[in-house]
């Protein structure tokens, strides 16, 4: 069995193209040496790449139809969204499994990892997205020495225009030297034989910055204080003959211009919108308006929460109530929708969900409270929106999808929650929006943001040496285990 430590640092929404671009600058360290050592190399993501599935994945080898993890959120039958999280507890993450033939972990702030380890083997800090908590009196003396309580909320007050996306760039750039630090000051205080570092400000601020020209003085920072600890890691496994591992969960790109898709399925008539929904005056900026300001309260504050608690019924009664006193929210010359205010019994497709480089598309079937697409009519309607979908033209008509999956075989029959149909993929530079609506567009510029967004294409690296390497996700934890010459059978 190896003796050897193994090191890990896990980006959020980190691209090779990226990490080549902050290279070029001579900022860093560590992944010029990686790069020019060939070490590093792309990952592919779950489906839609979305961190709620796709580090899941990463931690139990386990695609999301097994580890119940769709995306942030999974559908209902009566077409409500539903907050879902990773159950580390009934899907245990690899370093349990280190932990039970005693070797002893370190995991800082695994993102999507909200409950404290059992074993005494394994000391951690929680991660995103909820407050971080420990198991470890260490960790704790050192949170408390750092003052460091998780990733801060900066989207919000970036958002509504109180921080500078520079500001705001500085606070995680100041989170993540934090997490640095705790970690390099457990590792000299005790020896571990695994130790797991995540950051996840990299996605917050790239979804506000990747089309800026000057977008490396937003994120270098950041990526300085992660390739600080990757030079340590490095330097570490020089000593020990150990190895480093660094694995993103996705990619991502900037973005040029956004496609409305269920606006595109009302002009094929694939879905409707209840009478009067876009008729409400546009009003000049987004979130001047009263009905926009209240809807999106309703649906994404503690207000939201009390609404997921509700039986069946009373969801119905208040998505009704909604769509009939709210019946629309203008953006501008766009109006923002929900699924409570399209008309499910004249609507036989709808994208719902995911609001990204990939979007996940529903057939209305008898697994909805409304469905109206019978099972014969299905499969025919699946091939003729894919068909459809794929020659749809954007600027200068030029493809705006990559391609069209069956989702089925991707899901397989999994029975932890409703699944989507097809997964739709944008070509590289546009985002799929599931929300906004407008009588004459099909295309908007992307908001602040979504001026990056994410991409199928992340990255893994091996340190000293580039070994076989996983393609997906799901191919971290075997990689993992044999590292320590774990049996397969404990996969």
């Amino acid at each position: 069995m190896s003796a050897s430590p193994l090191y890990m640092i896990g980006i959020d929404a980190a691209p090779l193209w990226l990490i080549k671009e902050l290279s070029e600058s001579g900022n860093l360290r560590a992944f010029p040496k990686l790069l020019s050592g060939k070490c590093i190399t792309e990952l592919r993501s779950t489906m839609p790449p979305m961190t709620g599935p796709a580090w899941p994945s990463i931690y139990t080898g386990k695609e999301p139809a097994e580890h119940g993890v769709p995306d942030f959120f999974m559908m209902k039958r009566d077409y409500t969204p539903e907050l879902v999280y990773y159950d580390s507890k009934a899907y245990p993450p690899f370093w349990e499994s280190l932990a039970e033939r005693g070797k002893k972990c370190l995991i800082i702030t695994p993102a999507t990892d909200i409950n404290l380890p059992e074993s005494r083997h394994v000391e951690m800090i929680t991660g995103f997205p909820l407050k971080s908590r420990t198991n470890s009196s260490l960790l704790r003396q050192l949170m408390k020495e750092f003052k460091f309580y998780g990733e801060p909320d900066l989207e919000k007050p970036l958002k509504e225009g109180k921080i500078t996306a520079k500001e705001a760039a500085a606070g995680f750039a100041e989170c993540a030297r934090k997490r640095r630090e705790i970690a390099m000051k457990a590792m000299q205080a005790k020896q571990y034989d695994f130790t797991f570092v995540c950051f996840t400000e990299t996605d917050r601020i790239q979804h506000f910055v990747l089309n800026k020209k000057d977008r490396a003085e937003y994120l270098l920072p950041i990526y300085e204080e992660i390739d600080k600890l990757a030079l340590y890691f490095m330097n570490k496994a020089d000593e020990e003959g150990a190895e480093l591992i660094l694995v993103s969960d996705h990619g991502a790109q900037p973005i040029k211009s956004k496609f409305l898709i269920n606006a595109w399925l009302m002009s094929k008539g694939y879905l409707s919108i209840k009478g009067g929904a876009m008729k409400s005056a546009p009003v000049q900026s987004p979130g001047n308006g009263f009905r926009y300001n209240v809807r999106e309260k309703l649906i994404k504050t503690n207000a939201r929460k009390v609404y997921d608690r509700l039986p069946h019924a009373a969801k119905k009664a208040v998505s009704a109530s909604l769509g009939a006193v709210l019946p629309s929210a203008a953006v501008g010359e766009y109006t923002r929708m929900h699924l409570f205010d399209f008309d499910m019994l004249k609507t036989k497709a709808f994208a719902a969900i995911s609001n990204l480089n990939v979007s996940t598309i529903w057939i209305n079937d008898g697994r909805f409270d409304m469905g109206i697409v019978t099972q014969s009519e299905k499969q025919f309607l699946k091939r003729k929106l894919s068909k459809e979908l794929i020659e749809a033209k954007g600027a200068g008509g030029k493809k705006v999808i990559k391609r069209v999956i069956d989702a089925d075989p991707y899901y397989h029959g999994t029975g932890k929650f409703l699944a989507p149909d097809l997964f739709a993929e944008a070509m590289p530079g546009y985002s799929l929006d599931i929300f906004n609506f407008s009588p004459n567009r099909l295309f908007m510029p992307p908001e602040p943001p979504k001026s990056g967004d994410h991409t199928t294409m992340g990255i893994f690296g091996l340190y000293p040496h580039r070994q076989a390497k996983p393609g997906e996700v799901a191919e971290v934890k075997p990689m993992v285990l044999k590292h320590f010459s774990f049996k397969r059978q404990t996969i």
